[in-house]
């Protein structure tokens, strides 16, 4: 009853000056908006980070074509790049420990004569492994096979978006023109859950916009562009065991090295790496905000202990008066900290609020992905209580501290 009885009192004496009272949290208010804000956009930025790896796959490592260079021994001149070969393939796939599947594509410069102009369709050809390693889910019929790959079959799987642009025909069963040559459509694939890549290391190619062939039918396709490269743009390399990730990167160089000489062809990418280098710069992220944050509801804090102060003076006649009634110390102590509790309190819940609502409108006007978390919310208002408890607890001693004698005196 005590407690309730000092909280009803410390809510009366801040609705005395409203204006005063609500000026005094709006630095509280301001400083965890901001921590509430910037922690979601840092939380959504870490997600999306995180689904980019994802696709790539925490147990593979890719083998990417570089797309042209200078030659080192020729300044000026550009070298041209043939691709990965079979050659490199064989190699690579016998020295790499634990080395579960391998899956082979390349980028195929051809038209879709049924899809209309709208939409790109990217044409890949792969190998049956290709679908296994990514995971691929077909809403109907099947992915390409081995025999396919051996015959040279003229059959695709064709990606949700493509289907759909196809119409009628866009089913298993249905075909399609390649470069004006009938191709019959085995395989349509479900709706995938796409992240575009914010670095060309995080790229990964969208499967509702891509057509698959088996690889090696693109040979027989009419039509190619003069010039274009016969060997694969693309290698991914699925191990057993992730703990020989680091091992396999540095053994494939070795015999990309020997192989092309010092020619830095290819790119290899290790998500597992750029998983840890993500976590490691949303640390830094955090602490950056954190700081930033910390120094808003430090001012904030400053702010609450500026008023407080003004107010002991205000109220020297009433802090004597509850002396004289038989008041302690401990009791005017307590007065004064709950009224810096509340207004911290008061300022934190209207800075989450506000904090949640500026992350919603953020996501909705500046496209970021943002995602409020309950430790974030927790850890605003954790840090409130703190900055409360210090803003009040000097205006509080200095209250306490008042002869009562000399405070009845005071006019």
């Amino acid at each position: 009853m005590r407690l309730l009885h000092e909280l009803l009192q410390a809510f009366q004496v801040l609705t005395t000056h409203r204006l005063r009272t609500f000026l005094s949290t709006l630095g509280i208010l301001c400083g965890v908006a901001a921590v509430v804000a910037m922690l979601s956009i840092g939380e959504g930025a870490k997600r999306e980070t995180l689904a980019q790896i994802e696709q790539l796959g925490m147990n593979n490592i890719i083998l990417r074509r570089q797309h042209g260079g200078n030659d080192p021994k020729q300044p000026g001149r550009e070298v041209r790049l043939t691709g990965l070969t079979e050659e490199d393939i064989d190699a690579l796939q016998q020295d790499l420990p634990s080395l579960h599947r391998y899956a082979i594509l390349k980028d195929v410069d051809a038209n879709v004569s049924e899809v209309n102009q709208r939409i790109s369709p990217e044409v890949l050809a792969v190998t049956p492994s290709f679908g296994e390693i990514k995971k691929i889910v077909l809403s109907e019929g099947r992915f390409i096979c081995l025999l396919d790959l051996k015959e040279r079959k003229k059959v695709c799987v064709v990606g949700n978006e493509i289907a759909k642009a196809i119409g009628r025909h866009g089913h298993a069963g249905g075909s399609l023109r390649i470069n004006h040559e009938e191709f019959q459509i085995i395989g349509v694939l479900k709706p995938t859950e796409w992240k575009s890549g914010k670095t060309p290391l995080l790229t990964s190619r969208n499967l509702d916009y891509a057509l698959f062939i088996p690889l090696g039918t693109e040979k027989g396709l009419s039509s190619l562009v003069h010039g274009q490269t016969h060997g694969a743009s693309e290698a991914i390399f699925q191990l057993h065991d992730s703990r020989y990730i680091h091992l396999s990167a540095r053994m494939m160089k070795q015999t990309l090295g020997q192989l092309h000489g010092n020619f830095s062809h290819y790119q290899i990418i290790i998500p597992q790496e750029l998983l840890k280098q993500a976590n490691q710069s949303q640390r830094t992220f955090n602490f950056v905000l954190g700081s930033i944050a910390a120094i808003s509801l430090l001012v904030g804090g400053i702010g609450i202990m500026n008023i407080m102060l003004a107010t002991v003076v205000e109220r020297r006649r009433e802090i004597g008066v509850r002396r004289a009634v038989g008041a302690n110390q401990r009791h005017i102590i307590a007065q004064f900290l709950l009224e810096a509790l509340i207004l911290t309190f008061s300022g934190a819940f209207l800075g989450i609020l506000l904090g949640i609502a500026s992350a919603h409108a953020i996501s909705a006007f500046a496209g970021w992905d943002t995602v409020v978390t309950l430790w974030s919310i927790m850890l605003s208002a954790l840090t409130s209580i703190i900055v409360g408890l210090f803003s009040g607890a000097y205006p509080a001693y200095l209250a306490a501290s008042i002869d009562p004698i000399t405070a009845l005196r005071n006019e």
